[in-house]
């Protein structure tokens, strides 16, 4: 019984995951670096290793926060595609795919 409530527990889940296009950014510079060009995945990569925690900052130019860092560390100043859970201005990401 535990198992089919957990199976339909994940399956509503992930029919309310959804999917944005945008950039890796982080929290000091936000929108400034929405860009892929080397000087802002080069900005990204320093503010994050110098404590700055990662943004998401969608196409339309909205900045969101990212619950779980760690998914998005190798993609830092570049474009993708989030997929996740969003709730307010927070995206939990479950995948990240390089467009």
């Amino acid at each position: 019984m535990k198992k089919v409530a957990i199976l339909i527990a994940f399956a509503a889940t992930a029919a309310y995951a959804d999917t944005w296009a945008g950039t890796i950014s982080d929290e000091h510079c936000g929108a400034k670096h929405a860009d892929p060009s080397e000087k802002s995945i080069a900005c990204v990569e320093k503010c994050v290793k110098g404590g700055a925690a990662p943004v998401f900052v969608t196409s339309e130019g909205k900045v969101l926060k990212i619950a779980n860092a760690d998914a998005v560390k190798d993609h830092l100043g570049h474009k993708v595609e989030l997929t996740g859970d969003l709730n307010g201005d927070t995206i939990t990401v479950s995948s990240v795919k390089m467009p």
